[in-house]
């Protein structure tokens, strides 16, 4: 597997931006890897992975073994670093969904071959980056043709109160005050979704004791009326950690590229 630290300034952030970056290099018979993936003009099929809340442009590589999956699925993998601003424009600090949104691709896409078309876009994220993916995915349903997000904060107004010892910097990245109604909220967003066509794949994942389960469950009838069988669920045993999502990891990958829930 290649994999790029790459360092860039960003004209949003207005300081430098850290993105780490797997590219697929599946091997032949001959324990080389395959022309396709050192030189030509293949475009890479992408996966935008994001981080949860504590997390950085490391932590997916270091927790998981997605670079292993990479190269096994033939996908590249984009991780990029917001800190704890939950990929959003803050209210007081760094414009993080304008990068994520609109710099990032085009700086990455610009740098590595990466795939530009839709049908080669997926979103990921795990807690704050489940959020996140779901967020950017139903904001623009046009970039991406899947996304799965794995133990998502669902509801900002009640994580800002229910779990306000993991996050008391909460008012820095939002205004607790206008968040019901406003896109940052993942239902206002699915009240106004328009939708497309192939339609949007969709899979959210929780595990029995985490601790975001119960948004979770009260956010999984408002994407199941609005996706229908687009829409999968998956619930497992475990807590809001590394354990359970290495545990999905697999299965998740295979849904987001291959269409069906396994792992192979």
């Amino acid at each position: 597997m290649s994999i790029h630290s790459n360092n860039f300034f960003s004209n949003v952030l207005r300081r430098q931006a850290t993105v780490n970056v797997i590219l697929p290099e599946p091997l032949g018979a001959d324990g080389q890897v395959l022309p396709a993936y050192t030189q030509g003009p293949q475009l890479l099929p992408t996966i935008w992975l994001l981080h949860g809340l504590g997390g950085d442009a490391t932590t997916w590589l270091r927790r998981t073994n997605i670079e292993l999956l990479a190269t096994q699925y033939r996908v590249a993998v984009v991780m990029p670093q917001t800190e704890r601003g939950f990929y959003t424009n803050m209210v007081h600090g760094p414009q993080y969904w304008n990068f994520l949104t609109q710099e990032l691709p085009a700086r990455t896409q610009y740098v590595f071959p990466l795939a530009t078309d839709r049908a080669h876009n997926y979103v990921m994220g795990n807690s704050m980056g489940g959020y996140a993916a779901l967020r950017w995915a139903l904001s623009a349903p046009a970039k991406f043709s899947a996304v799965a997000s794995l133990s998502p904060v669902a509801d900002l107004v009640r994580f800002c109160t229910e779990q306000a010892a993991i996050m008391p910097d909460f008012d820095l990245a939002f205004d607790p005050q206008h968040l019901a109604n406003s896109p940052a909220s993942l239902s206002y967003l699915l009240a106004h979704y328009q939708p497309v066509d192939p339609g949007l794949r969709v899979l959210a994942t929780t595990g029995d004791a985490d601790i975001l389960r119960s948004m979770d469950d009260a956010l999984r009838p408002q994407l199941a009326a609005k996706f229908g069988t687009d829409f999968t669920w998956q619930e497992q045993a475990g807590h809001h950690d590394w354990q359970l999502w290495n545990q999905q990891l697999p299965a998740a990958l295979h849904w987001l590229l291959k269409g069906s829930w396994q792992v192979v």
